[in-house]
Parts: structure tokens; C-alpha cells; sequence
């Protein structure tokens, strides 16, 4: 299938989810994803929910990256070149919600992308070799080709599904793991 319908089928899949189970695959997944990684001394690069678009909630993950000594840094996005910057997040980080509906930092410390360990990475579909459908403007590629080879790479999807992707580019990243409510896929 091709990313274009692959959106339009997993948006609505999502749209379909009521509060209560986005919330429920939500702890799930972070659940998954605290049990399998070790952020202690990390630096850790996550996304914010987009909440109209029913996205996985990280936020209470922050938390706990930072009670163990990790180092959690939050994405800005540039809608006019189609990049994310990580700024250093704190508990006295600012956030405010972009006009795409995106929590991001007003300001703050920018962290370079070799200095990150993980990047968990919002996505809509994924195939068996890793990787993802995202919403298609290639922030993410662009964001995780930057990054060391040692950084490991982490989706998080609400479904377990694997599809067909029948038009991957040059530029498409594949992902190390991608944890869904009910898997770990490593790759």
C-alpha cells in the first residue's frame, strides 16, 4: 500500500479511539517502553502529543527520565524548512502549543543530535523491517539522519499491524524497535 492511503486508513483508525482507550494503549506503550530501555544517564529526544490526531502521550515519561538522571530533549518544528530542533527540557521548560497543535519549548538550551542516545518517534504505520509512515513531510528522516549511529531509534504506534509500504525513498530511516500496545518489534 502507499503511504497516502496508509495515512488516510490508520487517521481514521485513530480518530475512532475513544479518551479512554488512546489513553489505555498510551500506558501501555510507556509501560513497554520503561521496562525495556534505560534512560539513566541518557540523553532522551521524544515527541509531545499532537492531541487532535489522537497521539500517544509521552508527557508522563518525562518524569521518569528525569528522576533517574537522564536528560529528556523536546522537538521545535520549522514549518517553512521541514526540521525539528531538540531543545533541553526541564520541569521549569516552557511549552506552548504551535498553530499545528504541537506542544513545543518557547526557549532553551538547543541539544545537538549526536549527542542524542534515543529518539522515540511518533508514527501511523510501520513494516516488518522497521520502518514508518509518518505524516509526510520527512521531519523525522531528516531529524534522525543527523543523529550518531549509535543513537537507537524507537517508534511508538497504537496498533500492532504491520503493512506493505510500497513507495519507500532514499530519505525513509528505518527504526531499531517500535513498541505498540501489545509487542516489542526489534529490527
Amino acid at each position: 500500500m502507499v503511504k497516502v492511503h496508509l495515512r488516510k486508513l490508520v487517521k481514521k483508525q485513530r480518530a475512532q479511539l475513544s479518551p479512554k482507550e488512546l489513553q489505555l494503549i498510551s500506558e501501555k506503550v510507556r509501560a513497554k517502553i520503561e521496562q525495556h530501555f534505560d534512560f539513566r544517564g541518557k540523553t532522551t529526544n521524544l515527541f509531545l502529543p499532537i492531541e487532535k490526531f489522537h497521539e500517544i502521550d509521552l508527557f508522563p515519561l518525562i518524569d521518569k527520565i528525569i528522576e533517574i538522571d537522564g536528560t529528556v530533549c523536546i522537538n521545535k518544528a520549522n514549518f517553512k524548512s521541514n526540521t525539528i530542533t531538540p531543545y533541553l527540557y526541564s520541569k521549569q521548560s516552557r511549552l506552548k502549543i504551535n498553530s499545528f497543535g504541537i506542544p513545543e519549548p518557547s526557549e532553551g538550551d538547543i541539544v545537538q543530535q549526536k549527542e542524542i542516545d534515543y529518539v522515540i518517534v511518533p508514527l501511523l504505520a510501520f513494516n516488518k523491517k522497521g520502518y514508518r509512515v509518518g505524516y509526510g513531510k520527512g521531519f523525522y528522516d531528516a531529524f534522525l539522519s543527523q543523529c550518531s549511529e549509535e543513537t537507537i531509534f524507537i517508534g511508538v504506534n497504537h496498533f500492532n499491524e504491520l503493512y506493505q509500504i510500497d513507495d519507500l525513498g532514499n530519505h525513509d530511516i528505518p527504526l531499531d524497535f517500535i513498541i505498540t500496545p501489545g509487542k516489542i518489534y526489534k529490527f
